[in-house]
């Protein structure tokens, strides 16, 4: 499931297949079953876990709200649009819970982490020799393609890859064998590349934001490198590239700007906060605002803060920047508590994940799409996973000291401090 998440037009194949449709439902029940015969906790006891939880079930009473207020069918079933989507966002909370209850071991968090390079890799190959055969020299919207990413669009595609460059950075500051720096390398490159050629001015905001991260917490010549970036753009990066970006200030001779796309955001960005005017504490009700039709054909908010707001209230925008600040927490305990080169690493990468995606998600929805945003929640329960060895290790450290005293194994406790 690792390896085909992100590639959404791959896994169409599936669908033609009998249930192929479920095809992550099915594989994800099949992990529970297998959890459940081999006498292992389905959750683990974790507090993220019951946040989640409490998340999951205020969004599914957002939906019954939101059915009142556009006049739609109940949600009652997956055959329902919007309790699909509920459905598949709170899947990926699910998953981030059976990850770090099946991979338990450090060996078995190194194979996922490959295979999701494996996938990585054939995305950006797939990428790139379509790239190949077109006219990259000026930008042009029919040289836009979302590739396998599927129905996520060009956009989800740069975030994905902005995402994923956060994390093989990280990799690559805590890599020491020459040939791990070099596959790291190489394949942050290839990330870089397709993300260049998106032409998404939001992917290059996510992906500054992830090296600015790092730089800050562990490698200073990546702020050196961001410094650069921002001073030298318009000379270091392609021509098409620059064309984008400057883009979205260039105005007319009336003073309005001519990037439709651009002056569109800001009309979308005042509806979304004159329908949260409308009811600011709960909101219009999740995944409802696409079913409006306040803004012509604009089925998204296009920044997911706005549309949280608008959608789900006060209430719901606390408990998202509280699901936030919370994975940031975890990630960055990891960083912080482990010795383990691994460990370590992973907790910055998840870290500048986070960084990377609230910049992404200013820009449009980053957030509810599993083939973008998939790796985001196993990597949180790799993450968990990590706390887990880590706090092992220490109670194993104090056991040997006689004078110690002896404290809980429980992961509860130590996730909290």
């Amino acid at each position: 499931m690792t390896l085909l998440l992100p590639l959404q037009t791959l896994r169409y194949k599936v669908h033609e297949m009998f249930l192929g449709s479920q095809f992550i439902d099915l594989l994800l029940l099949g992990v529970v079953l297998g959890l459940a015969l081999r006498g292992q906790a389905i959750i683990p006891k974790v507090p993220i876990a019951k946040f989640l939880l409490l998340v999951a079930v205020f969004y599914y009473f957002s939906l019954w709200e939101g059915s009142y207020f556009i006049n739609a069918p109940l949600p009652l079933w997956i055959t329902d649009s919007r309790f699909s989507d509920w459905k598949n966002y709170v899947e990926m909370f699910f998953l981030a819970m059976l990850v770090s209850s099946a991979i338990r071991e450090e060996k078995q968090v190194r194979t996922l982490l490959l295979v999701m390079a494996v996938s990585v890799l054939i995305l950006n190959r797939n990428y790139i020799m379509m790239l190949n055969q077109r006219d990259l020299s000026h930008f042009s919207y029919e040289r836009r393609d979302e590739g396998l990413i599927g129905y996520a669009g060009v956009n989800g595609l740069a975030a994905f890859e902005a995402m994923v460059f956060s994390v093989l950075l990280a990799g690559y500051g805590y890599a020491r064998r020459i040939w791990l720096k070099m596959a790291l390398g190489i394949l942050a490159a290839t990330s870089i590349y397709c993300l260049l050629y998106s032409f998404s001015r939001g992917g290059y905001a996510g992906a500054l934001a992830g090296l600015i991260a790092v730089g800050l917490l562990k490698t200073r010549k990546f702020l050196i490198l961001a410094a650069l970036i921002l001073l030298s753009w318009q000379t270091l990066l392609p021509a098409s590239v620059q064309e984008r970006i400057n883009m979205t200030t260039e105005t007319d001779g009336a003073g309005q700007l001519t990037d439709h796309s651009a002056e569109q955001r800001l009309v979308l960005w005042e509806d979304a906060f004159e329908l949260f005017k409308l009811n600011p504490v709960t909101g219009s009700g999740f995944q409802s605002y696409q079913y409006l039709g306040r803004v012509g054909p604009y089925r998204d908010t296009h920044n997911y803060f706005l549309k949280v707001l608008a959608e789900t209230g006060i209430v719901g925008m606390f408990l998202f920047l509280a699901l936030l600040w919370k994975l940031f927490r975890l990630g960055l305990h990891l960083f912080t508590q482990a010795e383990s080169p691994l460990w370590s690493g992973l907790g910055l990468g998840f870290v500048a994940l986070m960084f990377s995606a609230m910049v992404l998600n200013c820009f449009g929805d980053r957030w509810t799409y599993q083939q973008v945003d998939g790796y985001v929640w196993i990597l949180l329960g790799c993450v968990i996973t990590g706390l887990r060895i880590t706090n092992e290790g220490r109670e194993v450290d104090k056991l040997e000291q006689p004078n110690e005293v002896m404290i809980s194994n429980d992961l509860e406790p130590a996730l909290e401090r």
